[in-house]
């Protein structure tokens, strides 16, 4: 944490005046209406790494690029589709958002890395290798077995090295992340994680992680999923001071250049009880709500809707970090590895 200033901060000024890159946002297509663009307008961000897909096939995935593409152009121009970090300025001198195409799972791409090549085209930017289960690329954190990468997760490594695909690890096995991460040519990303030394969670990182992630130029940002953050979370809702906290681990073993903003956070109206019951039965080793199914747990007070982005800042102002330091977290350090992934002029 850094020396409090001599100046009290605005935080609202800070915000307003900062690129605002959260490196993951989970809304469905299906609730990208006006109700959702309003909170993006409220939240201040200026792009965002979207999760256009979990864990489809390749026709599926690509399907819902393509019917993003169309929900954008919709938008007059508040909301556009970004290919390269021209697009992020261009944002932030509009006051619109740029929206980047990225999947949570390698699952599209099966075990053909001409599909990467064509989704590349299509605009995808962002790119898990693996969610929760074993795919053709490795093993997900939700596997015992903890196998590491395949023959071919390392070609796919290769292959998103070369075409300028930024690896989102945020999803996968201990092995197979430290092993992504000696192998990648380019800095790698966790967008949207948690710690082990808060909670021994299969989807959190442990700390030789986040070591040898910021060691070779990545970034961390810690998901805002109460389960991830605090030990009770799934039994009692915390504040959002649970998050400034782990904030403060990582950037004590990160280092302040290392972290980011990947808040997991969706439209809260795609959440429901029989969906969380779904995904309590899907990945039992990994959940995200109580057996309870009590909804407003999910996320830290405050930290629930896309629109809840200045909070963050306002949680950093609060602990004594430097104007400089808030706007690493809040894009600028987004921007340096970007720029390494997909190259300036991208």
């Amino acid at each position: 944490m850094s020396v409090t200033q001599a100046q009290p901060l605005d935080p609202t000024a800070l915000h307003r005046e900062s690129v605002v890159f959260n490196a993951l946002d989970c809304t469905p297509l299906s609730w990208a209406d006006e109700t959702y663009l309003g909170k993006l307008a409220v939240s201040g961000v200026t792009a965002i790494n979207h999760a256009v897909s979990i864990s489809q096939d390749y026709d599926a995935a690509a399907a819902g690029i393509v019917g993003w593409q169309r929900r954008l152009a919709e938008t007059g121009g508040r909301v556009f589709q970004g290919f390269g970090l021209d697009d992020v300025a261009r944002a932030q001198a509009e006051g619109s958002v740029a929206w980047f195409a990225g999947f949570e799972d390698s699952k599209p791409v099966g075990e053909d890395l001409w599909r990467l090549q064509a989704l590349y085209q299509l605009g995808l930017r962002f790119m898990g290798l693996t969610y929760q289960n074993r795919n053709y690329a490795g093993d997900g954190c939700g596997e015992s077995a903890n196998g590491g990468l395949s023959r071919f997760g390392r070609a796919l490594v290769r292959e998103s090295n070369r075409l300028g695909v930024a690896l989102d690890l945020s999803h996968t096995g201990e092995r197979s992340t430290l092993e992504t991460i000696e192998i990648s040519e380019r800095p790698v990303l966790v967008t949207h994680a948690g710690l082990t030394h808060f909670v021994a969670s299969p989807r959190n990182k442990s700390d030789v992680v986040v070591r040898e992630l910021a060691a070779r130029g990545g970034v961390f940002g810690l998901a805002a999923k109460s389960g991830f953050l605090s030990p009770t979370g799934l039994t009692q809702r915390p504040g959002a001071e649970v998050f400034a906290d782990n904030v403060d681990y990582l950037v004590e073993l990160a280092g302040i250049d290392h972290v980011i903003v990947g808040t997991d956070v969706g439209d809260e109206r795609k959440y429901s009880r029989e969906g969380m019951a779904r995904v309590r039965r899907l990945y039992p080793e990994i959940p995200i709500v109580g057996e309870d199914l009590d909804l407003d747990r999910i996320h830290p007070e405050g930290l629930g809707t896309p629109a809840d982005l200045p909070r963050i800042t306002e949680l950093l102002v609060g602990r004594g970090y430097t104007a400089e330091d808030i706007t690493k977290i809040l894009g600028g350090n987004m921007h340096r590895v970007l720029a390494e992934i997909w190259g300036t002029g991208a």
